[in-house]
C-alpha cells in the first residue's frame, strides 16, 4: 500500500531556501536530504545544536531530552529541527552559530 504523507513547504530563513518536508519527516532530515548545511550534532534531541526559532507555522515534536529543549522554550516558539515534524508550511531560523 502506498504511503500518503502530506508534504509541506519549509523555508530555512538562514539560507532563504524553501524545501519540501513530509509530515513524517523531521525538518533536519529534509534539510540534509536537500543538501543544506543545517547545524546539528546528535540528531536525536539531546544536544540542542539544531535549536531553531519557528517564525511561522506549526510542528509536532518527537520525544526529546528536557535539557535540550525545555517546555518554556517551546512556548516561546523554539524547537529542535531534529525532532520537529511539520504540521503546516513552516518558516524556521536556526540559532546556532556556524563557522565562516
Amino acid at each position: 500500500m502506498a504511503s500518503t504523507h502530506t508534504a509541506f513547504q519549509v523555508t530555512i530563513a538562514n539560507k532563504a531556501q524553501t524545501i519540501a518536508c513530509a509530515s513524517d519527516q523531521t525538518i533536519l532530515q529534509a534539510a540534509i536530504a536537500a543538501g543544506l548545511d543545517y547545524p546539528y550534532a546528535c540528531a536525536t534531541g539531546n544536544c540542542a545544536t539544531c535549536i531553531s526559532k519557528i517564525d511561522s507555522g506549526t510542528v509536532a515534536l518527537l520525544p526529546r531530552a528536557d535539557a535540550a529543549l525545555r517546555e518554556a522554550q517551546v512556548k516561546t516558539g523554539l524547537t529542535l529541527a531534529c525532532r520537529a515534524q511539520p504540521r503546516s508550511d513552516v518558516t524556521i531560523t536556526w540559532l546556532a552559530r556556524t563557522a565562516g
